[in-house]
């Protein structure tokens, strides 16, 4: 690889589960990414998919966009640090989604179908949004993350595989912390590391890692991605994003998304990386389920997710046996627990159109922990804090 200037480059995918569309289910993840000069702020959220959860593609949508927004404003100083940028979003990432989630729910009433569904979660709006979210910030040699929830965030280099987040006990089963939850802002977990030029960062929804019969896919993937990376370029690797999220998302049946951010040099002539080429592009792209008419929309995904806590229901894999996906890519096998949460396909839209404005008011705290599937039990209150 060049040893000359570089630039973050970023792209993600988000396919919809096999069981979601079987069922009818929007895709409840959410991502986007946005340039800031030479650095990249890229997110990704998972809107639970249990039953009382039933606006929570509209909460993954706020969350990324939200995520963007002020993360693109912590890059923008002139010598960005993404280390302090990810420890800084939370406190303000925090209220500020709380309260535009209160924005749209003032003004789209739940329709009687989502009313039946949410049951006494009506009494705290944020309960009926909840979701994930993993908030990726590179700058210079630096990756930092901040994440609440289960997915994974690694990064991989030539002989090396990192977490770029200390584990939670907590979220174990179908339970995960929740940006929902009266907790929120204490469960947030945080990491960071320096990264060469051709390094891979991964970041992905939990759907992905449970499509994979093996538990330790992280390091044949990572170790698979660098080595496209040296050989095909940031965006031929790119390309093949969305095929790897549909092979996941058919075999394991829960949505799955993607976002991968690669250090890429800036070349001879002065040019960006196709990607950032294109510009200071906003969001590049929103998977989620679009939020117009969302009041007229009758049936509402079953969640999947329980914030921690949360419990989630587990989908049932569409298929078995080992899916195989774009090129060179990154091999991935059927879980036979693997959850099927079906949700809409991610990529259609730039940008939800009636979600509210970023503000920073404070909003109610919620009373319980969002549940991850369907099918599994909620706990009625957090078990404890975030590390």
């Amino acid at each position: 690889m060049s040893r000359g200037a570089t630039v973050w480059v970023a792209e993600g995918a988000s396919r919809r589960g096999s069981s979601h569309e079987r069922t009818g289910a929007p895709n409840q993840d959410a991502y986007a990414v946005r340039r800031v000069g030479a650095s990249v702020v890229a997110a990704i959220a998972d809107g639970h998919g249990g039953r009382r959860y039933v606006r929570s593609q509209v909460g993954s949508a706020l969350a990324v966009r939200l995520a963007i927004e002020l993360g693109a404003e912590l890059l923008s100083a002139r010598r960005p640090d993404a280390a302090a940028a990810a420890r800084a979003l939370p406190a303000r990432l925090v209220p500020a989604w709380r309260a535009a989630v209160d924005e749209h729910y003032g003004r789209h009433p739940l329709t009687a179908d989502e009313e039946e569904k949410a049951g006494a979660e009506t009494r705290d709006p944020a309960i009926l949004y909840g979701a994930t979210l993993i908030v990726a910030l590179a700058a210079d040699d630096v990756v930092a993350v901040a994440q609440i929830g289960d997915g994974s965030a690694l990064g991989a280099g030539p002989q090396r595989l990192e977490h770029l987040v200390p584990g939670d006990d907590r979220l174990v089963a179908n339970e995960t912390t929740s940006l929902c939850l009266p907790t929120a802002l204490a469960d947030f977990r945080w990491g960071s590391a320096h990264f060469d030029s051709g390094s891979a960062i991964l970041l992905s929804t939990d759907g992905y890692g449970n499509s994979f019969a093996s538990e330790g896919w992280e390091a044949e993937v990572m170790s698979d991605l660098v080595g496209e990376l040296d050989s095909h370029g940031f965006d031929e690797v790119a390309g093949s994003l969305e095929s790897w999220a549909a092979d996941s998302a058919s075999v394991g049946g829960d949505d799955v998304t993607l976002v991968l951010l690669s250090r890429a040099p800036v070349d001879a002539r002065g040019r960006k990386p196709g990607w950032l080429a294109l510009g200071g592009l906003g969001i590049l792209a929103v998977a989620a389920a679009t939020v117009v008419g969302l009041g007229s929309r009758g049936d509402t995904p079953t969640p999947r997710e329980t914030p921690v806590l949360a419990t989630t229901s587990t989908p049932t894999p569409a298929t078995s046996g080992t899916a195989t996906s774009g090129a060179s890519s990154p091999p991935r096998a059927t879980r036979s627990d693997a959850p099927a949460q079906p949700v809409d396909t991610p990529g259609t839209s730039t940008a939800p159109t009636t979600l509210p404005p970023t503000t920073t008011s404070a909003a109610s705290t919620p009373s319980q922990m969002p549940a991850k599937s369907s099918s599994a039990s909620v706990s009625d209150a957090p078990t404890g804090t975030g590390s």
